[in-house]
């Protein structure tokens, strides 16, 4: 086991007066998990209040725990307008999508059955009965899926230790605390933001404090924990634009970045994903948010490559040798492209170096396991382009920016995908203006 506490993540829609049942077998399930040595439940049913706020929160848990259980009652799946479970356990999913082995436990309590998913639009596509444990204890009465459910992860995570989506921003955030923040700031903001927090995990003081930032990173509060911890520290050190920059991300949708991050992974050498994007900016944050990196690690392992307005006219074969002597640069550095070949005769030598160019790209792809993003504005012309250039550079994908808003009238194909759910029109523009002024407020300097 490891030496913290394993974080079990409880998705649940129970309440005392609507549904006793399923209330009574989340608490004996919380009961049981606690009293695992070295497991931690993490349930919410005090802190959080529906709102755009709460599934930020709630996402920030997520990303920090080690299995989940989804508890599936008639209240989370039937009732009409019911988004609470079905979203959290699609953002359970893209968890599981980014680690296999990441424990995921659905179970039907209060006589729901896995059939009733199916008229649920959330959840139907989710093959949830396919998960762990799902069939073996379907059809036992309640409260003997109690000791089932503890078992398999008992077994489960003492076989393996999850990668915690969001262990490289708790450790960017406690490197950045350790290293410049008086520990009598860290104690104050402790005291001053959090003391009166149910979730107080037993860990030292600078990751305690990391943890809890994360988990409110959503929330308007963390900007106050910042000016507190950040009371001094030495000015050339940057502290508050530090933290605020590395947590920023989460404030934005989750359910976007996740579904980036997917497409982005599925359009890998077949197409483009069209997004309502002013500029390359939000794709970046979005990024961060999906993958818990930090905007230097990011950018090490996600290439994004942004190409100017004059693209889009060429035809095929000169999009093909622009796009080659692009790719090149960016991954091998400048020069790189005529370094590929030392053919004398031109198409011996340009085929020569597509193919050298792409076996160096297909190494980077399985060090990095992430493809290339190709940015470029929307027009029509690139739909095409897109698909036949993510061929023959098959680590690639495009990005199409549309601006304020998504193109009406987008072809329904495989190679072209538009972003869904997505944002209001214009709303990126504001997320970036918010983040320039806070980003000075705390010191730094936008870029």
């Amino acid at each position: 086991m490891p030496q913290r506490a394993c974080r079990v993540f409880i998705s649940h829609s129970a309440h005392a007066t609507e549904e006793p049942g399923t209330q009574g077998f989340l608490d004996a399930l919380i009961a049981a998990i606690a009293a695992e040595p070295d497991f931690e439940p993490l349930a919410d049913q005090t802190d959080l209040a529906a709102g755009d706020a709460w599934m930020q929160q709630l996402y920030a848990w997520m990303g920090l725990c080690d299995a989940a259980v989804i508890v599936l009652s008639p209240r989370a799946v039937r009732r009409e307008n019911s988004a609470w479970v079905p979203r959290e356990t699609n953002l359970l999913l893209w968890r599981k999508a980014l680690d296999p082995g990441f424990v995921v436990i659905p179970v039907w309590v209060g006589g729901l059955e896995a059939a009733d998913l199916q008229a649920n639009p959330f959840l139907a596509d989710a093959r949830l009965d396919e998960l762990q444990l799902a069939r073996a204890v379907a059809g036992q009465p309640d409260a003997d899926k109690i000791e089932p459910i503890v078992r398999a992860l008992r077994d489960k995570l003492a076989a393996r230790r999850a990668q915690l989506v969001f262990d490289p921003l708790r450790v960017h955030l406690e490197d950045c605390l350790q290293r410049f923040a008086p520990p009598a700031s860290i104690e104050q903001a402790l005291l001053r933001h959090f003391a009166q927090e149910t979730w107080q995990p037993l860990v030292p003081p600078a990751q305690k404090l990391a943890l809890h930032m994360l988990r409110s990173a959503a929330a308007g509060r963390v900007d106050s924990t910042i000016d507190t911890v950040a009371l001094g520290s030495q000015e050339k050190f940057q502290l508050g634009s530090l933290l605020f920059e590395c947590l920023f991300p989460l404030r934005l949708p989750a359910e976007p970045a996740c579904r980036l991050h997917q497409l982005c992974h599925e359009q890998t050498g077949r197409g483009s994903v069209v997004v309502n994007a002013v500029d390359v900016w939000v794709l970046e944050v979005l990024l961060r948010s999906a993958t818990g990196l930090p905007r230097n690690d990011l950018l090490r392992t996600w290439r994004i490559i942004e190409l100017t307005d004059d693209w889009g006219d060429d035809d095929l074969a000169e999009a093909t040798r622009r796009l080659a002597v692009e790719l090149a640069e960016s991954m091998l550095g400048t020069g790189a492209w005529d370094l590929l070949s030392d053919q004398a005769e031109p198409e011996a030598r340009f085929k020569e170096q597509l193919v050298v160019l792409n076996r160096q790209l297909a190494e980077a792809r399985e060090d990095t396991q992430a493809p290339v993003i190709v940015c470029v504005a929307y027009r029509p012309r690139w739909l095409e382009l897109a698909s036949e250039l993510a061929r023959r550079f098959p680590t690639t994908v495009f990005v199409l920016r549309t601006s304020e808003a998504l193109q009406a009238a987008l072809p329904d194909a495989a190679d072209c995908v538009a972003l869904s759910p997505t944002w209001p029109p214009g709303r990126d523009r504001d997320w970036r203006l918010s983040y320039r002024g806070k980003l000075v407020r705390f010191g730094g300097t936008p870029t």
